[in-house]
């Protein structure tokens, strides 16, 4: 018997849940359903991950690593213990103690896991998520968009058809989803978010304004200071905001005391009306991402029956206000932390049944969803009035998997490699968009008419990207291009598929070389 699991790889905490005896189960780590995603490395080369390591994070921040899954997907270098890391060796290391607590739980080996993603995060993102998992020895089953996970987890076995906003803001992160519910099946409408953006941001809200306070009292700049002093100081006075920022959950007044704050005693009351001016622009930026959102999906607020709040940082009061102002009064899930790691369990459980045997997983309702890409990608070609400009292949909200197609040629006799500029983003001009880096297409037949190469984008379940490149035949008419196209003049990708079977179009698989 084995047990596939559900990971809420989170920036703040960690979540690890599984479907066993018919309901869902979260495996508590330390004494509690959520692990800090922190991790620190002790002079006696002892490596320290949770509750332990966050404890270390105030009187050793330069050898403690915390809120790393902001740098997922990026080639950002930490060092501590001596050690040089990135993102995803701190990730793999948070996943290997979730799965180890797991495994002396229930007493079996756990292999496989879904780990969730925001909805908002791009391929580098994800892809660096995956391969974190396998480093912890996962096979990953699925990379699973949080709001999509925490709409499973709510609309699980619900009688009625209804269409769900599903507001995500997390340590580091927020996501709007809006899914479409048709018994238990899950169809994403559209989504949207910021990869940066979610309580730790609040937290650096209040550290600012106090560090003004301070600034203005003593003249120290403790933000810009870059002295171990000065970086001590500040892991203070973020711990310190975030009870502050908790208190006032519930609270109208709170009072922020730390003592020895680079010499200084810091005592500052703060209201609930003054931490809300203090995250009012941040909280704004959500409005911004929930309203594009809705009018991808082509829906108003009327259309949405239900708002489901997610993460924790939406128990703060003004999230809840903000949302029933522009949507409608939201629902806050049951046990709202755990919303994420539930329904990656029941997508875990659905989809490694039938492979592990597990007879013990009874009561499981058997479920369908569908995603979307958050992102365009496309290419950039000059158009008719001869302007370089970035031609769409695969758009954003697509349903996945999908592929796309983009067409090239050679502009010179012999010409041996046809090329691509790639980018992922909204706009025309290809330097507003992000560059992905240079598809080069070689080609295994140059000659000295023009040959025509087409590069097929291709994303696969989890929204990974994957790149293709089919060469058509040295042809003067090109007929077998003209047969493969369709009304709108686009390549018709069964057509191709056919041409490939068949052994006349080849194929190779190209990686992008990033730049």
């Amino acid at each position: 018997m084995s047990y596939a699991v559900g990971i809420d790889l989170g920036t703040t905490n960690s979540v690890i849940s599984l479907w066993r005896k018919g309901s869902l189960e979260t495996i508590e780590i330390d004494g509690r359903d959520a692990m800090p995603s922190v991790v620190s490395f002790r002079p006696d080369g002892k490596v320290l991950i949770g509750k332990a390591a966050k404890g270390i994070l105030l009187s050793d921040p330069d050898n403690t690593l915390g809120s790393t899954k902001r740098d997922i997907g990026t080639n950002r270098t930490y060092t501590a213990g001596g050690k040089k890391l990135g993102p995803t060796d701190v990730a793999a290391m948070i996943l290997e103690r979730l799965v180890n607590i797991a495994s002396q739980t229930t007493g079996v080996p756990i292999k496989e896991a879904v780990i969730t993603v925001p909805a908002y995060f791009n391929e580098e993102q994800k892809a660096q998520t995956r391969r974190a998992g396998e480093r912890a020895g996962l096979k990953v089953l699925r990379l699973l968009p949080e709001p999509t996970a925490a709409a499973i987890a709510y609309g699980l076995d619900k009688d009625r058809d209804q269409t769900i906003m599903v507001y995500d803001l997390g340590g580091g992160t927020f996501d709007v989803s809006i899914l479409s519910i048709k018994q238990n099946n899950f169809t994403v409408r559209a989504v949207g978010g910021d990869s940066h953006l979610g309580g730790d941001d609040f937290d650096l809200a209040i550290v600012s304004w106090i560090c003004e306070k301070i600034k203005a009292k003593s003249g120290k700049d403790i933000l810009r200071d870059q002295s171990a002093q000065a970086r001590l100081a500040l892991q203070k006075l973020k711990e310190e905001c975030e009870k502050a920022k908790v208190e006032l959950s519930t609270a109208e007044v709170t009072e922020i005391l730390v003592t020895d704050v680079m010499g200084q005693t810091v005592d500052e009351q703060l209201t609930l009306a003054e931490y809300n001016r203090l995250i009012g622009p941040l909280l704004q930026r959500t409005v911004v991402c929930v309203r594009k959102t809705l009018k991808d999906a082509g829906l108003t607020s009327e259309d949405i029956n239900r708002v489901i709040l997610v993460g924790g940082s939406t128990k703060n009061r003004a999230v809840r206000e903000l949302v029933a102002k522009e949507i409608k009064p939201p629902y806050t899930a049951d046990k709202v932390d755990l919303a994420v790691s539930h329904g990656a369990a029941i997508v875990a459980a659905n989809s490694a049944l039938p492979a592990v045997g597990n007879t013990d997983q009874k009561g499981l309702p058997p479920i369908e969803f569908k995603d979307v890409t958050a992102h365009t990608l496309s290419v950039d070609m000059y158009n008719a009035a001869g302007d370089l400009v970035c031609i769409p292949v695969i758009q954003r909200q697509t349903p996945f998997p999908c592929r796309g197609t983009a067409l090239g040629a050679t502009r010179r006799p012999y010409q041996e490699v046809v090329a691509f500029e790639v980018y992922r983003g909204e706009e025309l001009e290809p330097s507003n968009n992000t560059k992905l880096g240079e598809l080069a297409l070689p080609l295994a037949t140059p000659a000295a008419v023009e040959i025509y190469v087409a590069c097929l984008f291709s994303l696969d379940h989890d929204g990974l990207l994957n790149f293709t490149a089919a060469e058509f035949p040295p042809d003067p008419d090109n007929i077998l291009l003209f047969e493969s196209m369709d009304a709108s003049g686009s390549l018709d990708l069964s057509k191709v598929d056919a041409l490939v079977r068949a052994g006349i179009v080849k194929t190779k698989t190209v990686t992008i070389r990033t730049t």
